[in-house]
Formats: structure tokens, sequence, C-alpha cells
């Protein structure tokens, strides 16, 4: 095989690839743009009751974070930054200081599918864990841009 096949087909490979990282990014990025909405209530420091706050959480989706973390995708290709201290101060989250995407995804991941499933436990207060969630999603989409 000569050598300019060999180059064309790397290239067209790494071209692939691309497109294939830059359809998991859009696609994280859309799910955590609809999170962000049904948050909404959250951001706006809105009066929420229980009942709302568990139809909120109803809604949110994880159908992506799901994906990211049960396959082995290049995370370090899809976002390579951390979260530096003044973006974890700015939402008074200071332990995710440091943490890269992948941990991010994953903890983001964690909080949403326990509440999803453990939302009536009288010991969870889900006007916090909602506050913690919105914040690590604004985190995560500001990664993403």
């Amino acid at each position: 095989m000569s050598i300019i096949k060999e180059i064309y087909d790397v290239t067209r490979d790494a071209s692939k690839l691309k497109g294939k990282v830059s359809s998991i990014k859009k696609a994280l990025k859309t799910e955590l743009k609809l999170n962000r909405k049904f948050l909404k209530e959250i951001e706006q420091s809105k009066p929420v009751d229980d009942k709302r706050r568990k139809k909120i959480i109803e809604m949110l989706e994880i159908n992506e974070l799901s994906a990211a973390i049960k396959y082995d995708i290049p995370y370090k290709l899809i976002c390579h930054k951390k979260v530096s201290e003044e973006l974890a101060k700015e939402f008074k989250l200071k332990y995710v200081a440091g943490y890269d995407f992948e941990k991010l995804i994953e903890s983001q991941y964690l909080k949403i599918s326990y509440l999803k499933k453990d939302y009536e436990n009288p010991a969870i207060s889900l006007k916090a864990r909602l506050r913690n969630i919105y914040k690590q999603n604004r985190i995560l989409l500001k990664l993403l841009e």
C-alpha cells in the first residue's frame, strides 16, 4: 500500500471520529439544556412545593448521560476542561473543583438517577438535591461551551 493511501485512510478515519465526537457533544448539550428548562423554577428561586419538585424530578432526562457512562466514550475528546476553583465558587459547589468532565458527568448521572428512584424518601431534601443538580447542570454546560 502506498504512503498516500495510508495517510488518506488515517485522515478519513480521524474525520469520522471528529464527526462522531461532535454528535455526542451535541446530544449531551441538548439534554443538559432540556434539563435546565425543567429546572427553571429552581434557577429563578421561585417557591416550589414538594409535589412540584417530584414532578420536576420525573421530567429530568438522563438518556444521554446514561449512554455516556455505559459506552466507553472518549471524554477527553468531548471536553478536556476541568472545573476551575472560580467556576466551583461561582456556583457554590466547592467540592466539584478539579473534577474533570468524566467525573462531573458521572456525578450528575448518579444524582439524578438516585433521586428518580428514591424521591419519596423523607430523609432527602428535594430542594437541596434539585439545587445541586441545577448547579452541576450549569457547570457541565459551561464546560461544553
